[in-house]
């Protein structure tokens, strides 16, 4: 009988207890379960595989095409000498100067397309006057020149300037031939070499290009030898030329 009391008071409580958990269920008593999502941190780092299926292809770098331009030049020089000892030397004007100009525009390790080489043959007008001690000549010189060449491109337009040593040989003057027909005498120095620098502006239009261009020509070898004089004292008569001229470019 005990036993049997004892097993409807424990049906009781816990039918008891299963009615009061639906009713604070109803009430909005009951806590409910709550999902907490954690991100995965990992996941958002790319992987080995995944950088390898990456496009890891490399963009090609622009290239600058070189330049290759050969041309006419036509100058006329302001010419003098600088003389020790002085002789009060005067400038002449010296027009008909010719050459042929092979000009190369070059870049530099594909980034940098400012560069360029010259090299030009020429017929080159030059000479002097002076008050005394020397007589006034004029020179035919035969030059060779390397120059190199630094540029800037402005549409259809470039701005430059070049330096560079020349090399040189006289080859005719505008002296009266003497009675064996000689126009050198035993103290002319007829080798030429020294340094020109200068710079101008090109105008380009289809294959063609113009340079207007003004170089100063700074000679290291004297037109007569030291021993103008005598032997005792030196002279020199260094060429000292402002080149003024115009070049038509070919480009292939």
């Amino acid at each position: 009988m005990k036993r049997l009391l004892y097993t409807v008071i424990i049906l009781l409580a816990a039918s008891f207890a299963a009615s009061g958990q639906d009713k604070g269920q109803d009430t909005g008593l009951a806590v409910q379960d709550t999902v907490f999502t954690i991100p995965d941190y990992n996941a958002e780092l790319p992987t080995g595989s995944d950088i390898l299926k990456q496009d890891v292809s490399v963009k090609p770098v622009k290239k600058f095409h070189s330049t290759h331009m050969i041309g006419v030049r036509y100058g006329v020089n302001l010419a003098t000498a600088k003389f020790s000892p002085d002789v009060h030397s005067g400038s002449v004007v010296c027009p008909n100067s010719f050459g042929i100009v092979y000009t190369y525009y070059n870049d530099l390790w594909d980034m940098m397309d400012n560069f360029g080489t010259q090299v030009m043959a020429r017929l080159n007008r030059e000479g002097f006057t002076a008050e005394y001690a020397i007589e006034n000549t004029k020179y035919t010189v035969a030059e060779v020149d390397l120059m190199a060449n630094f540029r800037a491109n402005l549409k259809a337009f470039r701005l430059f300037i070049n330096a560079g040593p020349y090399a040189g040989y006289r080859l005719d003057n505008d002296r009266t031939a003497d009675e064996s027909g000689a126009k050198w005498y035993s103290y002319d120095n007829r080798f030429d070499y020294g340094l020109i620098f200068g710079g101008g502006v090109g105008v380009m239009f289809g294959p063609f290009e113009f340079h207007l261009e003004a170089n100063y020509k700074w000679g290291l070898s004297s037109y007569v030898h030291t021993y103008y004089y005598n032997d005792e004292y030196w002279f020199f008569a260094f060429p000292r030329v402002y080149m003024f001229s115009g070049t038509l470019y070919y480009k292939f």
